[in-house]
């Protein structure tokens, strides 16, 4: 089971939000297994459950992942609901919003002394607020959601990294897409 060999990735019309955030179709590692690859008679999943699993390793399941099938069968099910699946183009203009609203805060309350009730109630209320909206922002960009090229989604998510602190942004796509 080996990967295609050097095709381009610059496929025009493959629409990547459809693909859980891939950059590519051909991103140079091997699928995923979902079967035991020499199976015998003890791989009956009943009365033979392998070694035992090391607390500090992964925990590699021989199962297909259960978002794929989920989303399939709802797809065969209901084929209106890929209507609301793709980019959407409201994204940037809230991330926009929520960065340039961190940032007046920020300017506004520079001169406040940080342990003040106003300063803390503006730091809960408003900054953890904004703040997870742009999590979540970021989650759904590193996934292609927001713009048809992938160098814009990545610029978006830069964007939306600022006031966080943190640049996080660049590996959460790679953690968020590694793991079902």
């Amino acid at each position: 089971m080996g990967v295609p060999q050097k095709k381009t990735d610059t496929d025009k019309g493959i629409d990547y939000s459809y693909f859980g955030g891939a950059e590519s179709l051909y991103e140079g590692r091997s699928p995923r297994r979902t079967v035991i690859v020499s199976p015998n008679v003890k791989d009956d999943g009943k009365t033979h459950f392998g070694p035992p699993q090391n607390p500090s390793d992964f925990l590699w399941l021989m199962t297909e992942e259960p978002h794929r099938a989920r989303r399939m069968a709802i797809m065969k099910a209901h084929p209106e609901v890929t209507k609301l699946m793709g980019y959407e183009p409201l994204t940037k203009w809230v991330v926009s919003g929520v960065v340039i609203t961190q940032i007046v805060t920020a300017v506004l309350l520079r001169n406040t002394y940080p342990l003040s009730p106003i300063f803390l109630f503006c730091a809960y209320a408003i900054g953890g607020t904004l703040n997870h909206n742009l999590f979540l922002a970021i989650h759904e960009i590193t996934h292609n959601l927001a713009f048809k090229s992938i160098f814009a989604n990545k610029a978006l998510a830069i964007f939306a990294n600022l006031p966080i602190g943190i640049p996080y942004c660049a590996m959460f796509k790679v953690l968020s897409c590694s793991f079902p």
